[in-house]
């Protein structure tokens, strides 16, 4: 027998294989569970007390055959798919081919068993665990053994998803369904032992079951039975090297008495001939990263039985009879169809008037026997369809109702301000400016989006590029490792601007040499719809002062101007144009942002107002102070207000009630030189003029 390694850690690696084969993604379970040692080194110690108190295991030497053949433990299972109503929600059906999958791999049923090679078909195997969807959950009501979240948390994925929703782990295996896993892996397990609050599985979508968002390949099909196994306490054939492929791993090894000394499979090959530590390596073991997954030996069945029978991480409860009875997975239980739970888009919308939005029907847990949809400001104003398209004509906000049923009972969701209809073209003209001393956000058509419910951008006088006050986000402390936090403009007016330069002050510090947060900046054309990313820094390249770990409060010279220039034709010269300031916490400190400008080469006055109010600048280029005349027709709000080329305020001239009448004003020429935009706003009417002043 051979020396349990408790710990082995295993680096991601990004090995791709050739573009016409699958980019297979590695395990991530060692590198996550010695950070969770690291952070519990009593997981460890649970983890030992599955074998004698010398690490030893109480393992005979000789294949063990069950007296049945048949399955001796079943074990419940949850899917918590976590969405943003993407690709990754994915279907029951695959959920489903999935856990057929594991009852294959670990039944010993799979029909390229009689692959294996004749040297380990002896010692090939059954494990003889069963797998079921379950249900009955934690409450006592009816499941189908799969929910679904929304969370953008499932892009940057890791155990931030699990504080999301979670099923008690000594009842249920919990495997979470996500789009991305921050490390890049594509999955990880952890051992017995692990702390309750992280014990389960989390899974890339694409790598879990064999269609949909997954393929056939026998590497990702088999990829969840892999997991699963280092669940049940099986590590890599290898051991606890850093990486496979290592010629140093002959000199450790996976604690298992009968899997041959390997280096392990590098490069997500199939040589069933391989020989790299003096015996054939078994690269078809499922805890292998070879091409061509296909067996556990009898050691491996004989540890996972072990850690079945032991109540490190619950699993010993998991596989009772009264625990499959508690969750409606026992033998001849009469699963009963269960209600739906409605859902729809959790996401707000935003939209230009006159536009459309396409609505689909997300219910689960229940099929659907009837729908019926309420789009409040919405043409059609219902539908019972699956998928709709709804029409918005009148700026507003408006809310959308989804109700659903079948025989056993029904739901109904109302997504309150859902659907946001902005006018086009934008109520904002250029040059804008923007130092947050006067407005409060949200508000003024300003949107702040805080997905996770902690820390939010918001107006503070702690500190400002000019002025007293400026935008922060608080991350020092509150909000965790991946939290998303969105800052987004009012619609700007673009439809007569040319060479469009949009330009804000940032101040941000790190908290140590480990922080990666990013700071995205993204432009919309139609009214925040749809999105382009425009800027992104992240880390000390985003940094204007030095790391610290307290809370960050910029200096005035802890400021950066930053530019982004949109000039091209996607974002110069249309109605709709919004800005979305994104910030990605990785472990952060705060970061503010001031000083918004967004200006460039306006084409012409507005001819209309112009010969509306009769207006004159004069002489215009001048090499003094330039006059401008107007006529009103009633008493009115008057403002004049001259912007440089950057769109930063540079002379607040006029802010008056004029009378009906002739009126004459005078911009003086003082501290100016070049090319100015002269803003002339007459009770609600606003247009530009160019004017120059030449020394």
């Amino acid at each position: 027998m051979k020396k349990l390694v408790v710990s082995c850690m295993l680096m991601l690696m990004g090995t791709a294989l050739m573009a016409q084969s699958p980019a297979y993604r590695t395990c991530g379970t060692e590198e996550m569970w010695e950070q969770a040692v690291k952070a519990d080194p009593s997981a460890a110690l649970r983890r030992l007390a599955i074998h004698d108190p010398n690490g030893l295991r109480k393992l005979p030497g000789t294949k063990v055959v069950s007296p049945t053949g048949v399955v001796q433990y079943k074990i419940p299972v949850v899917f918590h798919v976590m969405h943003t109503y993407g690709s990754e929600n994915i279907s029951k059906a695959q959920i489903q081919d999935a856990v057929n999958s594991l009852n294959l791999s670990f039944q010993k049923l799979n029909p390229d068993t009689g692959d294996v090679i004749p040297l380990f078909q002896p010692i090939f195997g059954n494990a003889e665990i069963g797998f079921e969807l379950a249900n009955i959950d934690p409450s006592g009501n009816c499941t189908d053994g799969i929910t679904r979240t929304y969370t953008e948390l499932t892009n940057i994925a890791s155990d931030n998803v699990k504080a999301l929703i979670d099923w008690p782990c000594e009842q249920y295996l919990n495997i979470w369904v996500v789009k991305n896993i921050a490390s890049g892996a594509a999955g990880y397990a952890y051992y017995p032992g692990i702390g309750s609050n992280i014990d389960g599985i989390v899974m890339r979508n694409d790598y879990t079951g064999s269609f949909g968002t997954a393929n056939s390949s026998n590497y990702t099909e088999r990829s969840l039975s892999h997991e699963v196994g280092h669940w049940l306490n099986l590590p890599h054939t290898w051991g606890s090297s850093n990486t496979p492929g290592l010629a140093s791993n002959c000199n450790i090894d996976d604690g298992i008495f009968d899997t041959p000394n390997t280096i392990g499979v590098g490069n997500f090959t199939c040589n069933t001939a391989q020989s790299t530590c003096g015996f054939i390596d078994n690269v078809q073991n499922y805890m292998d990263y070879a091409s061509c997954h296909k067996m556990f030996t009898q050691g491996q069945v004989d540890e996972m039985h072990l850690a079945l029978q032991t109540n490190a991480g619950g699993r010993d409860n998991l596989v009772s009879i009264s625990n499959l009875i508690a969750t409606g997975t026992e033998d001849g239980h009469v699963v009963a169809p269960c209600s739906p739970v409605a859902d729809f888009t959790s996401k707000d919308i935003y939209i230009c008037a006159g536009s459309t939005v396409s609505f689909n029907d997300a219910s689960w847990n229940g099929d659907i026997n009837s729908r019926t949809w309420t789009f409040q400001g919405g043409s059609p104003a219902t539908d019972t369809a699956a998928v709709v398209t709804v029409q918005y004509n009148v700026p507003g906000v408006y809310d959308v109702q989804l109700s659903v049923s079948n025989a056993q009972g029904s739901d109904a969701l109302t997504r309150t301000a859902l659907v946001h209809v902005l006018p086009t073209p934008g109520t904002n003209v250029i040059p804008y400016t923007e130092s947050f001393e006067t407005i409060t956000v949200p508000g003024n058509e300003w949107e702040v989006i805080n997905e996770n419910n902690n820390n939010a951008w918001s107006v503070v006088s702690t500190a400002a590029a000019t002025g007293t006050k400026s935008m922060r986000l608080v991350n020092q402390a509150g909000n965790g490792s991946g939290s998303i936090d969105q800052l987004i403009t009012p619609t700007f007016d673009l439809s007569n601007v040319t060479g469009t330069q949009f330009s804000f002050k940032v101040a941000f510090a790190t908290k140590n040499a480990n922080d990666s947060s990013e700071l995205h900046v993204y432009f919309s054309n139609n009214c925040g719809n749809s999105w382009s990313q425009r800027y992104v820094k992240a880390g000390t390249t985003l940094a204007t002062a030095p790391s610290t770990t307290g809370s960050f409060v910029p200096t005035s010279s802890q400021w950066r101007t930053e530019t982004i220039n949109l000039s091209s034709s996607t974002f110069s010269g249309k109605p709709s144009v919004r800005a979305r300031f994104e910030f990605v916490n990785y472990v952060g400190n705060n970061i503010y942002i001031d000083d918004i400008n967004i200006g460039g080469n306006v084409v012409g006055i507005n001819e209309q107002l112009a010969d509306e109010f009769n207006f004159r600048a004069f002489p215009n280029p001048s090499k003094g102070d330039i006059a401008v005349s107007f006529t009103t027709s009633k008493t009115d709000a008057v403002k004049l207000q001259v912007y440089d080329i950057t769109g930063r305020l540079v002379d607040d001239a006029v802010n008056t009630t004029a009378n009906a009448g002739d009126h004459q004003y005078v911009i003086d020429a003082n501290n100016k030189n070049g090319i100015y935009l002269l803003k002339i706003t007459i009770g609600d009417k606003e247009f530009q003029n160019r004017i120059s002043f030449v020394k």
